[in-house]
């Protein structure tokens, strides 16, 4: 009876330990993932999945929300051709309240971005899994107030 109760403990211990280095992992390089965004680094694209879901949740100004999806090709466009103009207006995001959460295959990573000087904040997540030995952003959600993705094709 020992031995199985021990050989249980032992189990619970490891998969504990395993889940928690995984969820350090995974706050590590959504670290990683801001400062190469706020810095504009062209290496951005290779946080995410080549089938990334991009989501983009409007608050409308008439009242409600509208989630948008977007391409992920034409994401990448955007993040390229949008760079410049960011890096001159030193546009960046922060991001407080991180909670890392299992989710299917991977976690979910769920905060609170502060967009430049933003008191408030708005809802976000982003989930990731494993691809060989490194983690990817396979969905990512930001709630926005700008109306433009309203018109997004």
């Amino acid at each position: 009876m020992k031995k199985i109760f021990f050989i249980l403990t032992a189990m619970f211990l490891f998969s504990t330990s395993v889940f928690a280095g995984d969820k350090e992992d995974v706050m590590a390089t959504f670290d990683k993932y801001v400062q190469a965004a706020n810095t504009y680094s062209t290496s951005l694209p290779s946080y995410y999945t080549a089938d990334a879901k991009i989501i983009r949740v409007v608050n409308k100004k008439q009242g409600g929300q509208k989630s948008i999806l977007i391409p992920f090709d034409r994401y990448l466009d955007e993040l390229k051709s949008r760079a410049a103009l960011a890096k001159t207006v030193r546009y960046t995001n922060r991001y407080e309240n991180r909670e890392v959460v299992k989710f299917n295959n991977g976690y979910k990573l769920t905060a609170t971005r502060l967009p430049r000087s933003d008191k408030k904040g708005l809802p976000c997540y982003f989930v990731f899994v494993k691809q060989g030995d490194k983690w990817k952003i396979k969905e990512e959600s930001l709630t926005t107030n700008v109306q433009t993705f309203l018109n997004a094709k």
